[in-house]
């Protein structure tokens, strides 16, 4: 756990913060994949940086999953709708660590294996699977952005907005009416 001193005041945890590097990563792991694979062996280190950028995908994940776990504690879930959208959230999210991670070793170890390293075919499938990691990892995020933006799970009211929008400010979110000078 993140101890509370070292979180910005607005976040009331640091999942939020966290679950975005798995995210990022996954997409630089298979685009550098892409790349080594396009490249073949004027990349000599390809697959070696690809196999990285997938373990730091699966750590990352797992930080991440446990980040959620933990998270649940720090916000309140109001609805059986929320709760039962944490509910999927969680179980894409253990799918989605469970096989990042399985992947990044399975590839770590196939770095090790000569008859894998010398297949482009294994690189091939490799990548696909690979690629195929995207999947599980939106359906966590379909579900992580249902919670927070459709049910307010660990969202605050921050503002109020005025009843009559004639007093509103400068900062409020009414559109702009002045005209043009002609």
């Amino acid at each position: 756990m993140v101890p509370d001193f070292l979180l910005p005041e607005w976040v009331p945890n640091a999942h939020p913060l966290i679950v975005h590097f798995p995210i990022a990563l996954i997409f630089v792991a298979a685009a550098a994949d892409a790349l080594a694979l396009w490249l073949g062996e004027r990349w000599a280190t390809g697959r070696e940086v690809a196999t990285g950028l997938y373990a730091a995908t699966g750590l990352s994940a797992i930080v991440s999953y446990y980040s959620g776990t933990w998270a649940v504690g720090t916000v309140t879930i109001a609805t059986p709708e929320a709760a039962q959208t944490l509910s999927t959230h969680a179980s894409w999210a253990w799918y989605t660590m469970i096989t990042t991670a399985g992947y990044a070793a399975v590839r770590a170890v196939g770095l090790f294996v000569p008859a894998v390293r010398s297949r482009r075919l294994l690189h091939v499938l490799f990548f696909v699977v690979g690629v195929g990691m995207l999947f599980p990892l939106s359906k966590t995020g379909e579900n992580g952005g249902e919670m927070v933006y459709r049910r307010g799970v660990g969202v605050t009211q921050t503002q109020e907005l005025p009843d009559d929008p004639s007093t509103a400010g400068p900062d409020s979110t009414r559109q702009d009416t002045a005209q043009a000078p002609r």
